[in-house]
Parts: structure tokens; C-alpha cells; sequence
């Protein structure tokens, strides 16, 4: 429009002007809390391009100490845009501030994608000795971090925010920086997770702020900011359990109640966690529905109790007279026991130790290696298996319809279907009857939900440790304490620990089970195995793949080490650092504490 003004007289040229410098003015000032995000999101983008570029010109120009001040500023910037790349764009998260390890996609097993982004410019900046091609590494690796950015710049345009699905991205990146930001997961080498906790949570603050909220949330987010700063850089003493009892747990419960003040909606999308959840850590934030195929039994009281009948029956293992309760003993949290169980093939026993199947139901992959998604899919292997059950679930429909009440409980589980007593459906029973094994009601979990003297101070202190000197919650992530990748809780990490043949600490040898790599091949996966919760651990000895440890004590002794490698056995593709953690004695015992706070009653259901 301006362009043309000169054709215009000087006065009405200047009412012009001034009515489209109002209408600039009102279409700013009326822009939508959405709107406000999108530049916000804008801006801290240009800005991490910017510290980027800064950074990269200066890769070979500054000392050490300048370029980890040049790193230190990047990942702030980065903080800032979190919630919004996580949220919408995933990959290009992964690629950005991803773990420094090679991964495998899940639907692509055979294709490794190796590993980018800070967390590697990160072991190259803080750990890595400064030498010229260490400085090359450094410029390559900004060049991938640019790329992304680019990327992101690139679709900036097309992106559009939505009241509801930026208060869901605040909520997940506040998952995410509890379960992994205060654990130190992604600043294993800089040890700058407080300080860029306290960035994640002004962040949160300046973007609630868009939508005018109210005083308590932004008073919340602020006690929050500062109980992460005033600790400075010492991460090790950082009172974790003190700071989401007192702080962040509140914090959470404003920002839902500010959502819901504001009329915006919780995202009707299913996840493992509940969209509507006060917190990730209330009894039924967790839904176990999520993880189930989309034709799972609904889980009836009809359904569970033939579920549990089956659970118990032998006839599915033909000759073998195994049930599924021979192996998860329910008065032994679903385990047996025994560093392994016994073989049905000749005197030989199983390879693998058994799992507790309490929480089972709470991800994505089942068995050790992961072979298989659902528990449908892990009864059907395990009765079939010639070694574990010897059954076929082929023939069980035929010997069930010919004992007992079978067919009236079949009938009564599913009551629409003209023949119910099929080998789907034993499937399906079984595995809802599993899926109701949810305990998420131990005294740490009262404690997280207010019950603040449910705990006593050294178990206090063992979660404190847990969480961040011992490094534990970098893999057994909050609050389900396995290896089920939060905040959306929908892919299963495996590490390789180096676990040896026995607890022999004076001659070790490395245990021969190939885990993973089995599967698919890939070298990077040899001697992985899934990472198990540790809830209810102090029922579930003996511990690791092959019942190597018989106390939790072998097993803090264990990582304490810094695992296979720390014991001096060549495992090169060893996840676990090899680093001495160097727990006394005293901070051990407080771990095995907490670990067994974490013991539910049996009949705690969620």
C-alpha cells in the first residue's frame, strides 16, 4: 500500500499511513495466545541458528574454556523450542539433543542410524581431549545441527499451534524434563542439567504467559526455576524427591487447572499417560490399555477371571504340565524365584531368568530382546515354546470345552461370539488378566502423591542418588522405573551392562547370551537386553538376564564398578559407563532403601 501513496496529496498520504500503522498496531496486539507461541517459537529459533553460526565460526579461533560457554549457550536456546519440536516434529528432536548412541528405528530393525546432535558435540566439547581433529568433529557436528534447524526454519511457515495441543506440549516437556532433565540424561558430560532445567522451566512460564495465567501458575513455575538454580552446578546433592513434592508437582496441577479455567480441551489422542492426568504421578495417570492391540479383550470381570483361570491351567501346555503360574508364581510378585528356571527339554534349563509380570502390561515390547509387542502375541510364544511350556494352543480349544466350566466361562467373557472357546480368545483372556497387573501404589508413590512421611530420610536419599549421582534414572526412567522412553512412554530402550556369568568379582567372564543381537544382527545390540522396572525388585531376586546377582547388593556393587567393562571384561559396545561411580557403602544401602520402597502389597492395583 505504501508504495502507491505518492500519488496521493501530503495530508491524506500521512492519514493513510497513520490508519495502516493503527491496523499494524491492532492486528498485533489482537493476535491469539496460539499466534503469540508461533513467534515465540520464531524467534527462539533465529536465535539458535544465530548461537549455532556463532559457535561454528569460532570452532577453531577459542580456547576450551570459550567454546564450552559457545556450547552452553546453543542448548539454552534450544530449551527454549523444546516443547515445540519434541511435540511436533519428533525425528528432528532425536537428531538435534538424541542419547550418543547408535539406535535402530522400531519398524526398521535393520537399519542403524548413528548418532547426532548435542549430547555427541557434547562428549566432544567436555570429555574429549582438544586436538585439531577433535575441532573438525566439532565443526561437522554443528554443520548436522544446522541442517536440522534449517530444516525446522524451512517448515516454520506451516506450522500452526493450537491452544490445546501447546498446553499438551508444555505438560509432556515437563515429563520429560522430571524423568530425564533432573536425572541427567542429556547432559551426561557437561552436568548441566539444573541450570538448563531452570531454562525449560522459564520457558514454560514465558509461554503460559502468552495466555495470561493465572498468578499461582506462574508463581508455581517460578519456585520451580528457582529451586533448580539456587542449586548451582551441584547436581549431586540436588533434593529431587523435596523438589517434586514441593515444587513441581504443584506446578503441574496449576498448569491443568489454568488449562481448564481457559476452557481449552485435553487432547482426546490415547497415550500411555493419560491426557487429562494431573500429573504422571497420581494412581491412574497410566493407561495399559495403550500398549494392547486394537482387538485386546475389554477387560471384564468375566474376561479376568477366565483370564486368570487359563493363567493357572496346565491342560495349555499339553504333556507338559506347566502352567503360566508354574513359572510367575502370583505369591512371588509373578516371578519364581530361581536364577533360572528348569527346561521341559531333557535336564537342560531356560537361558533367561523369569520376569515379574507386575507392570508388564506398562510397555511397548515384551521378552528380554523385545521380540514381540503385545502380551497376546509373548502367550502364544511362550506356550508354544517346546523349552517353556510345550503346548499348542491349537489343540487347547478342544480339551478345554471337555473340562469343567471352561465353556461357561468363555461364554460369559465373551458373550457375542456363537463359538467362544478359541485360541484367539485364550490369548486374549490371558493376556487382559496380565494387563490387570498394574501396582503403582507403593509407599514412594504416596510419597510423590503428598504422603511425605511415608519415607524415611535415607530413602529419601536413596532416590536422591538413584535419580543423580548413581545415574540410575538415566535408564530406569520416572516414575515406571524400566526402560519405557518417557513422556510418551511408546518405544523400549535395551542396554548392553557387560553382566557376567556369575557374581565370581575376582575372575569374571562375560556372559555368552547375545540378546538382542540375535534378532537382527546388528553389532551394536550384541549382549543387549531390555531394561527391566525395578519396582518391586526386592521380591523379584535373583537379578539381571541370567539370575547372575542374588542380592541387590551384588547388584549395586555391580554398577558401582561401571559394569562388565569396569570389572575388566571387552565389551565394546558396552551402554553403560564404564566409569566408577564411586558410592560408598553407606549410599549403596540407601539405593537398596529406596529400591524397596518401591515394593507394592499384592492386591495395590492402580
Amino acid at each position: 500500500m505504501s508504495s502507491n501513496l505518492t500519488c496521493y496529496p501530503a495530508a491524506l498520504r500521512s492519514l493513510l499511513l497513520g490508519l495502516s500503522g493503527l491496523l499494524f498496531s491492532f492486528a498485533v496486539l489482537h493476535r491469539t495466545p496460539a499466534e503469540q507461541v508461533k513467534s515465540y517459537y520464531d524467534d527462539h529459533l533465529k536465535r539458535l541458528h544465530a548461537a549455532l553460526t556463532h559457535f561454528q565460526q569460532r570452532t577453531y579461533q577459542a580456547d576450551t574454556t570459550a567454546l564450552r560457554v559457545e556450547f552452553a549457550a546453543c542448548r539454552r536456546e534450544y530449551k527454549h523450542l523444546e516443547f515445540a519440536v519434541e511435540y511436533y516434529y519428533p525425528h528432528a528432536a532425536g537428531r538435534i539433543n538424541g542419547a550418543a548412541l547408535p539406535e535402530t528405528e522400531p519398524g526398521e530393525p535393520g537399519e542403524v542410524i548413528q548418532p547426532s546432535g548435542f549430547q555427541v558435540l557434547e562428549e566432544i566439547v567436555f570429555a574429549a581431549p582438544d586436538t585439531r581433529a577433535n575441532r573438525d568433529l566439532i565443526h561437522q557436528e554443528i554443520d548436522n545441527l544446522l541442517f536440522q534447524v534449517q530444516q525446522l526454519e524451512r517448515q516454520a511457515p506451516h506450522l500452526a499451534f493450537s491452544d490445546a495441543e501447546v498446553f499438551d506440549a508444555l505438560r509432556l516437556n515437563l515429563y520429560r524434563l522430571a524423568a530425564k532433565g533432573v536425572s541427567g540424561f542429556d547432559s551426561p558430560a557437561a552436568h548441566a542439567s539444573l541450570p538448563e532445567a531452570a531454562v525449560t522451566l522459564q520457558a514454560t512460564r514465558e509461554v503460559v504467559g502468552l495466555f495470561d495465567a493465572p498468578a499461582a501458575l506462574t508463581t508455581h513455575l517460578r519456585r520451580c526455576e528457582a529451586a533448580v538454580a539456587t542449586s548451582g552446578q551441584d547436581f549431586n546433592s540436588f533434593d529431587r524427591a523435596r523438589f517434586f513434592v514441593r515444587y513441581f508437582n504443584p506446578a503441574l496441577a496449576a498448569l491443568r487447572e489454568a488449562q481448564q479455567q481457559r476452557q481449552i480441551p485435553f487432547l482426546a489422542t490415547r497415550r500411555a499417560v493419560r491426557a487429562d492426568a494431573a500429573s504422571f504421578f497420581v494412581a491412574d495417570a497410566f493407561d495399559p490399555g495403550f500398549f494392547a492391540p486394537a482387538d485386546a479383550a475389554a477387560p471384564t470381570p468375566a474376561v479376568l477371571a477366565l483370564g486368570e483361570a487359563l493363567f493357572q491351567e496346565p491342560i495349555l501346555s499339553g504333556r507338559g504340565g506347566r502352567s503360566c503360574a508354574s513359572c510367575h508364581v502370583p505369591t512371588q510378585a509373578y516371578a519364581d524365584g530361581l536364577r533360572v528356571n528348569r527346561s521341559l527339554l531333557a535336564e537342560a534349563e531356560l537361558e533367561r531368568n523369569t520376569p515379574t509380570l507386575l507392570n508388564a502390561a506398562l510397555q511397548p515390547d515384551q521378552f528380554y530382546d523385545s521380540r514381540v509387542h503385545f502380551l497376546e502375541d509373548q502367550v502364544h510364544a511362550v506356550v508354544s515354546s517346546k523349552a517353556e511350556m510345550g503346548g499348542q494352543l491349537s489343540e487347547a480349544p478342544a480339551l478345554l470345552r471337555r473340562k469343567g466350566a471352561y465353556p461357561k466361562l468363555f461364554a460369559q467373557a465373551f458373550t457375542t461370539e456363537r463359538e467362544p472357546v478359541t485360541e484367539r480368545n485364550i490369548r486374549r483372556a490371558v493376556a487382559a488378566y496380565v494387563r490387570s497387573l498394574v501396582r503403582l501404589n507403593s509407599r514412594f508413590d504416596q510419597f510423590l502423591r503428598g504422603d511425605t512421611a511415608v519415607l524415611s530420610s535415607r530413602e529419601i536419599l536413596g532416590f536422591n542418588l538413584f535419580m543423580g549421582k548413581a545415574q540410575c534414572g538415566t535408564c530406569h526412567y520416572l516414575p515406571l522405573f524400566n526402560g519405557t522412553v518417557p513422556p510418551l512412554y511408546d518405544k523400549t530402550e535395551s542396554e548392553v551392562l557387560g553382566v557376567p556369568t556369575s557374581a565370581d568379582t575376582l575372575h569374571p567372564t562375560l556372559d555368552t547370551d547375545q540378546g538382542k543381537f540375535l534378532l537382527y544382527g546388528i553389532a551394536h545390540q550384541r549382549h543387549a537386553f531390555k531394561t527391566p522396572t525395578v519396582r518391586n525388585a526386592a521380591l523379584t531376586a535373583p537379578y539381571m538376564h541370567n539370575g547372575a546377582y542374588q542380592t541387590l547388593e551384588q547388584v549395586l556393587d555391580f554398577y558401582n564398578r561401571g559394569g562388565g567393562t569396569g570389572l575388566g571384561l571387552s565389551v565394546p559396545t558396552q551402554t553403560l559407563a564404564e566409569d566408577k561411580l564411586k558410592l560408598s557403602q553407606a549410599e549403596q544401602q540407601a539405593i537398596i532403601d529406596f529400591l524397596k520402597s518401591l515394593t507394592d502389597s499384592p492386591t495395590a492395583v492402580y
